[in-house]
């Protein structure tokens, strides 16, 4: 028998803080520790690096396969399992004695994320919070979104007086010890599947859309817009350091990077303030467009410091939005029924094209320069905005002129 759910700032709460934790160890300490990890293995950074794409392809094959399991399991449950097993593969990875058990656990440790990451913490939420899905997933974001702001000092932090070997075992006991009992403490409180009796619970289940050749045909430009997305994020965040000093902003290269995450939790907070009167569409729309727009500040500026103040806030703002765009649309679309697969296969393509992204663009910036590497950076993330645009007829024709709150 289920367990009565918490309440939604709870689930919110406890899947916020697993999601701080899990990104911050899986994901962003790798940044902090690499130049560590190459010296102590006799790798290059530049190997190291290509590593860690290797671990982002792979973990986006998993990432449809997954996506099934949380569909057919309590995503609780799995999410307990994915925690214990990123703990051994953290401290393995860790303990690895030579360069192939280091490559071999990196990878890993990367491809265990999928089951603990923010699309199934998405699906967890949905099935705990159904009625108020979107708010428990913005709260989720926003909680998150500090991630990075606790996790890059506190790295930073420890390299200054223990290797790097022993942080690894130190992220691998929170993981252990901190989101594997938070993950155990919401099984058997997650419904197996939204009730369908009332109107309001069979839109839910079933998503805006009801027509199979609507439903697909969003879906193939929801795939579009997100890898459009991961394409931006993924090498805007790499290379802005690099592209702003090409620019001549070096020397405020870190104020500019500094005010993406206060931007990004601003963006998180005025969704969840204002987001029940405003429509999920609506949203994405802003968040799929800041993208390309922030980044059109930077380019026009060329160089002009106010101008790429402008980029950091309205990019972050995007970029921040863009997290819960990405769990809460294809909910509205098409439904509580089947949702962990579809954010498997959305996620899938996001890995594959995260990994690609930074190399593209590194060269584009080597042969051709900052202004033509932003040039298609922008344009990428515009070929993203374009496909949420193309989803706006498809709802009007279904009787739909945006989106309800979830």
């Amino acid at each position: 028998m289920s367990k009565p759910a918490p309440s939604d700032f709870v689930i919110a709460t406890l899947i916020g803080i697993t999601q701080t934790i899990g990104y911050g160890s899986l994901y962003y300490s790798f940044g902090v520790l690499a130049p560590f990890m190459a010296e102590d293995t006799g790798l290059s950074l530049t190997f190291v690096y290509g590593l860690f794409s290797i671990a982002l392809l792979a973990s986006g094959f998993v990432a449809p396969r997954a996506g099934r399991l949380f569909d057919g399991n309590d995503p609780a449950r799995v999410m307990a399992v994915g925690s214990c097993i990123s703990a051994a593969a953290l401290a393995l990875w860790g303990l690895a004695p030579g360069r192939v058990a280091f490559g071999a656990f990196l990878i890993v440790t990367e491809m265990s994320s999928v089951l603990v990451l923010y699309e199934a913490a998405f699906v967890l939420a949905a099935r705990l919070s159904p009625a108020n899905a979107r708010r428990t997933i913005t709260g989720i974001t926003l909680i998150a979104g500090f991630a990075s702001t606790i996790f890059w000092p506190l790295t930073s932090w420890l390299a200054g007086f223990i290797e790097w070997r022993t942080i690894l075992l130190i992220f691998a006991a929170l993981n252990l010890f901190v989101c594997a009992p938070l993950h155990v403490f919401l099984i058997r409180r997650t419904p197996r599947a939204i009730p369908t009796q009332a109107d309001a619970g069979q839109k839910l289940a079933e998503g805006t859309l009801t027509s199979s050749r609507d439903r697909t045909v969003a879906f193939r430009l929801l795939l579009v817009a997100f890898a459009a997305n991961a394409f931006v994020m993924s090498a805007v965040h790499l290379h802005l350091i690099g592209l702003l000093g090409a620019l001549g902003l070096g020397a405020s290269a870190a104020l500019i990077g500094a005010l993406i995450g206060p931007a990004q939790v601003a963006g998180r907070i005025a969704e969840f303030t204002a987001g029940p009167r405003i429509s999920v569409m609506s949203v994405a729309l802003f968040a799929t467009g800041a993208l390309p727009a922030g980044l059109g500040f930077l380019i026009g500026g060329s160089g002009y410091l106010p101008a790429a103040v402008v980029f950091a806030l309205v990019f972050g703002a995007g970029q921040g939005l863009s997290y819960i765009v990405r769990g809460v649309l294809p909910l509205t679309l098409f439904g509580a029924n089947g949702y962990g697969a579809r954010t498997g296969r959305i996620n899938s393509v996001r890995l594959f094209v995260s990994a690609g992204a930074p190399v593209l663009a590194a060269a584009i910036f080597e042969r051709f320069g900052a202004q033509t590497a932003l040039g298609v950076i922008a344009a990428a993330g515009l070929v993203g905005f374009i496909a949420v645009i193309a989803i706006v007829p498809i709802l009007r024709r279904a009787g739909q002129p945006g989106t309800p709150s979830i």
